[in-house]
């Protein structure tokens, strides 16, 4: 029971061990903290910039091809998922190594870091940068530095760059798009006009201005031929009976009728001098298969026609387009507060971590103490384990 009592926790003892040791714990805390108060006034202040772009809509297709994000990523040299938004395209056009070459060319940073190489310029200058997309599909820049004034041009020159990758990719994306409509264009008129041809020389062989209404026309002539026919054939059969043949009533019916039958065969045969102002009844049906595929050849080409010459129009348009591709929602100005040391938070954590660590040294000596004067066997031990540790053993003699 009393050896229960002796092995268990004691706070009362351990407090008597920090007070019996507090001009240690004190000096040692107070040492790391003035350490850390001088470490923390050293350092050199660090200023971020930020800047921040609004999302627009990229436009995904210009004239019948392309994609401007697909081929934005395949120029810069990264790819993106298929379901990538305009905030995704442009955080990931900011860290490609085009824009990085060009906002350190235009700013001499690898002299002004004084980098031996580019590679080591570049592998900085993307550390210092921190690109980030929010919920709201903001896309965040912020820059690194110990000069204000520089952070804030850099991170502004990233933007700046942005927008002119951006402006030569769809400059050329629209050039690429002119180009194949030109060529679709060019082909097409060769067909509209191969089949405005052959509808020409069809209308010329067969004497069709306007098939509709020249079969209509037929259609009327007929009927009206019919009719008079049909009366003039009454007529004479009556004459007939009232006259002999000879009778000049007689004749002239006699002849009408034969006239009328004659111009009737003209229209449904197509015998007789054929002309622009009816057709043979005959021939129509043939006539209108053919002339309904010829007309709606041209129809179509003629449709495809007007879309990409429409189509053309625009692509010429974008090509000389020149305008801003993205909204800068909020333009980067010299931080007149740094960002980091955080100078506070060092001082509050080495005071912590020194106090813990006092105690734990005051305690462990205080051990060490009642392990000599209690153990000395153990002690020995602990001492001779120490020197192996450290290789003093090595000048003993064997």
């Amino acid at each position: 029971m009393i050896e229960n009592q002796h092995s268990s926790f004691n706070l009362w003892k351990v407090m008597v061990v920090l007070a019996h040791r507090r001009t240690f714990i004190i000096g040692f805390v107070c040492l790391a903290t003035i350490t850390a108060v001088v470490v923390a006034l050293v350092l050199p202040k660090w200023y971020r910039a930020k800047t921040s772009i609004l999302p627009s809509q990229i436009e995904q297709n210009i004239g019948l091809t392309g994609n401007i994000v697909q081929y934005a990523m395949s120029s810069a040299g990264f790819e993106l998922p298929m379901m990538a938004t305009p905030s995704d395209v442009y955080a990931t056009m900011l860290k490609s190594e085009t824009i990085a070459r060009a906002v350190i060319t235009e700013n001499k940073l690898q002299s002004h870091y004084n980098f031996k190489t580019f590679q080591e310029c570049y592998l900085y200058l993307r550390d210092m940068t921190k690109i980030s997309v929010t919920s709201d599909g903001i896309v965040e820049l912020y820059y690194e530095d110990k000069d204000p004034q520089l952070a804030a041009v850099i991170a502004n020159s990233y933007v700046k760059h942005l927008d002119s990758l951006n402006r030569q990719v769809k400059v050329a994306k629209a050039a690429s798009d002119r180009k194949f409509i030109e060529e679709r264009l060019a082909a097409n008129q060769l067909l509209l006009d191969s089949a405005r041809a052959l509808l020409l020389s069809f209308q010329s062989a067969n004497k069709t201005v306007d098939l509709d209404q020249q079969r209509d026309l037929a259609i009327k002539s007929a009927t009206d031929l019919k009719s008079r026919l049909a009366l003039t054939q009454v007529q004479l059969d009556v004459k007939r009976k009232m006259y002999s043949s000879g009778h000049p009533e007689v004749v002239q019916l006699e002849n009408e009728t034969a006239e009328l039958k004659k111009q009737m065969d003209a229209i449904e045969k197509g015998s007789g001098t054929a002309s622009y102002l009816g057709l043979p009844l005959a021939d129509i049906p043939d006539l209108t298969i053919r002339y309904t595929a010829l007309k709606a050849t041209v129809d179509l080409q003629s449709k495809v026609h007007e879309l990409l010459t429409s189509m053309y129009e625009e692509a010429r348009i974008k090509e000389q387009k020149d305008t801003p591709t993205i909204s800068i929602l909020e333009t980067a100005y010299p931080p007149e507060l740094k960002y980091s040391p955080k100078r506070t938070l060092i001082v509050v954590i080495t005071f912590a971590a020194s106090l813990i660590l006092a105690v734990f040294l005051a305690l462990f000596a205080d051990y060490l103490e009642n392990l000599r004067r209690t153990s000395p066997s153990d002690f020995e031990l602990l001492d001779q384990a120490r020197r192996e540790f450290t290789g003093k053993h090595r000048y003993h003699d064997s």
